[in-house]
């Protein structure tokens, strides 16, 4: 450890203005200082391998730096540029990278010096003690914080919606995960995880796409296109200017065409629905292709809910199930009629309805299931970040903090050694 922090140290917080949140995630990271906007910050970054580029771009981080970041900034074709995520299932893998984000989030999106205020941390419930105590050092050392706290995500999602018993069903992109929180704790021992979440369904789409010769093509290949039929061929012409782009940055913008293609036509359809009854939808590509999509717009996502089609993998209301089954007794009904889902998967229409539908009629001696889910699609694909926030300005929670003085006088080990013993109960409504 370096010396001391110079960073006055408060070990209440009672000033709102002072705290911050963060919530990581496998495609993004949020930021958030009461009073300011938030910022959803890309967890990808432009590594410029050979240290330049071919044109002059505007670089927010810095001038010569090596590391572009955020999402106008990604979306410039850039010659040599490698995309790199620095997270994985939630988890910090580029630590170098995962420094530079927090400096561009402080300087560039929170225009603050992070030294006066405390910040806390939503976490993957998977989350290591290695990770927990590097991100402290990073905390403590680089950035100067006067105090942190880390609450696991699913804990922070069922605050969000004044839960403090229930399953969290997080649906995002790597896998969907059916959590359980007994008063604030997670209960990691009855953990399911499926890796049925976006990039799985997106995978889908990209397969769909691929057997019918829909072509996807990036905007930035497209120089000009005009209006064709539907299904007709498109006629459009490519730009002659764009830089020798590396195939991780054009993958990834190709990507982008797909997530589009999934919000705007997949949908879920009810159980025992007959799919040709159903409404078709139009859909126009960047480079001008067209058509109606129909069945094939709801049997995609219902690899999610039919075993008959995911084959070996368990299906979204079998994990809730088997969650609770892993469950004292005597909690399982109170678990099934607090059920929260989030996660920018659960987004595609139908989502939460035909998950409702799954477990109360697969599991018929259940007493009661209620589900939530909110209507707004940013409460839900941020439900985690938005609890996060709300218990950073919770006076009932000062204890949990871990000051920049406890840090330096008991090092990393302490802050594991509190995770585990204390449990994390929010005493939502008292």
């Amino acid at each position: 450890m370096v010396g001391h922090s110079d960073s006055r140290l408060f070990t209440r917080v009672d000033n709102r203005a002072r705290t911050a949140a963060a919530d990581m995630k496998h495609n993004n990271i949020m930021f958030y200082i009461c009073g300011t906007p938030s910022s959803d910050i890309p967890a990808v970054f432009g590594d410029m391998l050979n240290g330049k580029e071919s044109v002059e771009h505007t670089n927010r981080i810095g001038e010569n730096s090596k590391y572009k970041v955020d999402t106008n900034t990604l979306c410039v074709p850039r010659e040599g540029m490698e995309l790199i995520n620095i997270m994985d299932k939630g988890l910090i893998q580029d630590w170098d990278a995962f420094e530079n984000l927090m400096e561009y989030a402080y300087s560039s999106c929170l225009f603050t010096d992070p030294k006066f205020h405390s910040i806390i941390f939503t976490e993957s419930p998977m989350n290591t003690d290695k990770n927990r105590e590097k991100l402290m050092e990073l905390l403590f050392e680089k950035f100067n914080v006067p105090a942190m706290m880390l609450c696991k995500n699913s804990a922070a999602a069922a605050f969000s919606c004044g839960v403090q018993t229930g399953i969290v069903v997080d649906s995002g992109a790597t896998h969907t995960t059916a959590v359980p929180v007994y008063e604030g704790y997670v209960m990691t021992g009855a953990i399911v995880s499926s890796p049925m979440g976006g990039d799985f369904i997106l995978n889908k789409c990209e397969q769909y796409l691929s057997e019918n010769n829909i072509d996807v093509i990036p905007h930035y290949l497209i120089a000009n296109k005009k209006p064709v039929n539907a299904r007709e061929i498109p006629i459009w012409s490519r730009k002659n200017t764009v830089p020798n782009v590396t195939n991780s940055w054009h993958n990834y913008m190709c990507k982008s065409v797909v997530e589009d293609f999934k919000h705007t036509v997949l949908e879920v359809a009810d159980r025992d629905a007959i799919l040709s009854n159903l409404p078709t939808c139009h859909y126009e590509f960047p480079n001008g292709y067209n058509q109606e999509f129909g069945s094939e717009r709801f049997i995609i996502p219902e690899f999610l809910f039919n075993t008959n089609l995911s084959y070996d993998l368990t299906s979204l209301s079998r994990i809730v199930h088997l969650c609770a089954e892993m469950c004292h007794s005597k909690i399982i009904n109170e678990l099934y009629a607090n059920i929260i889902v989030t996660g920018g998967n659960s987004l595609i229409k139908g989502f939460p309805r035909r998950l409702h539908s799954e477990i109360a009629g697969n599991f018929r001696n259940i007493s009661r299931v209620k589900l939530t889910a909110p209507i707004d699609s940013s409460i839900r694909r941020f439900g985690a970040w938005i609890g996060g926030a709300l218990l950073a300005t919770t006076a009932k929670l000062n204890h949990l903090w871990y000051s920049s003085n406890d840090y330096h006088e008991n090092g990393t080990n302490e802050i594991n050694h509190n995770y585990h013993v204390n449990k994390f109960r929010l005493n939502i409504h008292r």
